[in-house]
């Protein structure tokens, strides 16, 4: 009795634990050592791998070409590429990425598609991933892109149609491309595109994160709303994530927000409270980039906002004359 007590607690046990749900995130092959700028978002995977991992999937990688793809940047500073880094299983999988041709859609639950320049280069026009896509989609995955990745929806058809029609969907804005944008040789707007698929674009404004779901579509803006797609793609999959201290680029750009919609004062008070939990630099760029773009009273205002935010914390002499700009350009208007 005692024997068959253990083996139908053992047999509890295995069924309740089950097998790990599978998510499969894909970046583009398109970077090369000479041109980095051109590959994938490594931020947008760290935080990617991250948050699945950290909620229990068992996560692979893969792109078009297989093996190691070029990345941008791998900044060491920002925790979740440092965790990423420092973690064998994690640098083996970024350097080891299936090719798109091997994949099998049978075997996973969801896609996730990282950004970066060349996602919106390599992955449009992939027939292996179009076919995957919709093969989740079909038996019921979710399916989740964030900044360029949304690229990779473009071409995909469901029963003779375009997959994006009638759905709603964000990505890297033409506003953002045209201040961050990089991805020389692609050709088309992906805002424009997706527009053309009959998708109901759903931009936010720049840099801010923002995350949109529709059914088991899932979609974010930009680098900083990573983190957010992926917990949205992980409710879209049924279950609830678990709680997370934001990031600081999160959290920065939610400070920028603040102080665009609230004033300066009140997101001065909270940036001197915490300053260690904020990216002033972040800040000061954002304001100077914004003020390239800005063609009105309001626009510049709010660039000189953001820069204003982050002079006790950081000083350059470029955020500074632009600055002086700004204050030139709002005086010569009220005259």
């Amino acid at each position: 009795m005692t024997k068959f007590i253990i083996a139908i607690a053992g047999l509890s046990l295995c069924l309740s634990a089950g097998a790990a749900e599978r998510v499969l995130l894909v970046v583009s092959s398109a970077g090369t050592a000479e041109d980095p700028e051109s590959g994938y978002e490594f931020d947008e995977l760290t935080q990617a791998w991250w948050t699945f991992v950290d909620n229990g999937y068992d996560v692979e990688i893969a792109s078009p070409a297989g093996g190691e793809p070029q990345s941008e940047e791998q900044n060491p500073e920002w925790s979740f590429n440092a965790r990423f880094l420092a973690d064998e299983a994690a640098v083996h999988a970024a350097r080891n990425t299936t090719p798109l041709a091997d994949i099998v859609a049978d075997d996973y639950d969801a896609v996730f598609v990282i950004g970066g320049s060349g996602a919106a280069i390599d992955l449009p026009d992939n027939t292996d991933l179009q076919g995957l896509i919709a093969d989740v989609y079909e038996r019921g995955g979710v399916i989740g892109a964030v900044c360029h990745g949304p690229a990779a929806l473009v071409n995909v058809t469901v029963d003779g149609l375009p997959f994006l029609a009638g759905r709603r969907v964000t990505a890297f804005t033409n506003e953002e491309e045209a201040l961050f944008g990089d991805k020389e040789g692609a050709g088309w707007s992906l805002e424009d595109r997706i527009v053309a698929e009959r998708g109901r674009f759903d931009g936010a404004g720049i840099m801010d994160i923002h995350v949109v779901t529709d059914g088991r579509l899932v979609t974010g803006q930009n680098p900083f709303s990573t983190a957010r797609t992926v917990e949205a793609t992980i409710r879209a999959m049924g279950r609830t994530p678990r709680a997370r201290s934001p990031y600081r680029s999160e959290l920065t750009m939610e400070l920028s927000t603040m102080a665009l919609n609230e004033g300066l004062e009140p997101a001065a008070a909270q940036l001197a409270a915490n300053p260690g939990d904020y990216e002033a630099v972040f800040l000061a760029l954002l304001g100077y980039y914004r003020l390239q773009a800005a063609g009105d009273e309001d626009s510049i205002r709010d660039a000189l906002t953001l820069m204003t935010l982050s002079q006790p914390y950081f000083q350059h002499d470029m955020v500074d004359q632009a600055i002086g700009s700004a204050r030139d350009r709002l005086a010569a208007m009220a005259d």
